[in-house]
Formats: structure tokens, sequence, C-alpha cells
């Protein structure tokens, strides 16, 4: 199923690297109701590219839009969290990584701070374009995972660098779990929308909340209840 969104601003105006304030209040897209836990323990998974394409200035999202947006979905779901079955973890392109969160549990206690401390650019970051070694750990999750439903998201501009991309979109074709691909500011690959996955495209101009949304949707797939 590929889903396409067309109307959160990932790159806003900016004046030497500085945001521009516009004098009008820009509304955000609203997150609806999270509802109940899930019946089945459930694990999302969540991969950020931080290539030059992303992060330079010019690129899909030089400021780092995509992370508050992800702290805002997070935490909505959190809010309503009251069993050990929902996790979250949040891995990187470049692996092994410092910025790897581990599986969080979102009703512990310490899970805002430690998933916060991952959404960030890694210090330890070379900005890699390669998919695969991501998706090795993605995939080292759910084998050990196999009770969870698990669901990958990747926020990338998904303009991969793999040596194979082929044997990569193949890898994510048969994932054990749904993959969601986030494209950011690019139209998605025709590898990509010939697999089964679920697509998001969000472009520059689209409404502040739109990436928050995207994630938010991963997260809830397995909740009760729950409202988009």
């Amino acid at each position: 199923m590929n889903i396409h969104l067309h109307p959160s601003v990932l790159r806003q105006p900016t004046l030497h690297g500085t945001p521009v304030r516009s004098a009008r209040r820009v509304e955000k897209l609203q997150l609806g109701w999270p509802g109940f836990d899930p019946a089945r323990p459930s694990l999302d998974i969540l991969d950020f590219d931080h290539s030059g394409s992303v992060t330079a200035t010019g690129g899909t999202d030089p400021i780092g839009n995509r992370f508050r947006e992800a702290e805002r979905a997070i935490n909505t779901v959190k809010k309503w969290t009251a069993t050990d079955r929902p996790k979250v973890a949040i891995i990187h392109f470049d692996q092994p990584s410092t910025g790897n969160s581990g599986i969080v549990p979102l009703v512990s206690a310490d899970a805002q701070q430690r998933l916060r401390r991952s959404l960030c650019c890694p210090p330890d970051g070379a900005g890699s374009s390669d998919l695969e070694p991501s998706l090795t750990e993605a995939e080292k999750m759910a084998a050990a995972h196999s009770d969870h439903d698990v669901r990958l998201t990747i926020f990338s501009d998904f303009a991969l660098t793999d040596r194979d991309p082929a044997a990569v979109f193949q890898r994510l074709k048969v994932f054990p779990g749904k993959v969601h691909a986030v494209v950011l500011g690019n139209p998605p690959p025709a590898m990509l929308t010939e697999i089964n996955v679920m697509v998001t495209t969000i472009g520059h101009t689209d409404t502040p909340g739109t990436l928050a949304r995207a994630m938010y949707r991963s997260l809830i797939t397995t909740r009760r209840r729950a409202r988009p």
C-alpha cells in the first residue's frame, strides 16, 4: 500500500541559517487519540538518515525539525501508555552508533529522556547514505522480538548509495514486520514503490505536523480504539 501525503515543514525559510519568524502563526496538524495499549507487545524501530542531502544547507531537513516532530508523536502515545507492551527503538543510518537508544518500553520512567537523547544527529555519525547497516540492525531487533508486532519506520530522502540497492529493497520487502518509508523532500524511488510498504512523502512546503502525523500513524497501528 502506497500512501502519499501532500499538503511538518521540514525546512523553514532561513536567513544566514536563522529561521525567519512569520507574523502569522502557522497551525500544526493535530494528532488524534492514541487509544489503549495493544493486546500484543509491539516494537517500533525508527531509523534516521543524517546524510548531507538531508542535513546540509539546502538539504531536506537542515535544521532538524524531523526530531522535534518525532518527539511530539512519541510523547502523544506515551501519555496514553499504561503497560510495558509498547516499545520504541531509535537507530541511525550510521552503524554502529552511540546514538542508538536501545529498546525502550514507553511506560518506563526514563523513556522520554532516553529517546530524546537519540533524537539528534549522533556525534560519531559520518552521514552515511547507505541503508543496509541500519537495516541489518533492525533485522536483528526484529528477530530478537519475534513475539512482538514489529514496525520499521525510515526517515530519509532515499538518495541511497548502497552498492546493491535492489538487494536492500528486497530485504525491506521481506522484513519481518511492517515497513513505513517516510520520504523527505524527494519523490519516492521506483524500487520503493514497487514493494509492499507504506510510503509517505513529505515536501518542504507541507504543513507543520505532517511528519509527526506520519510517525503517529506507525505508532498506533495496533493500539486499540486509536483515532488517527
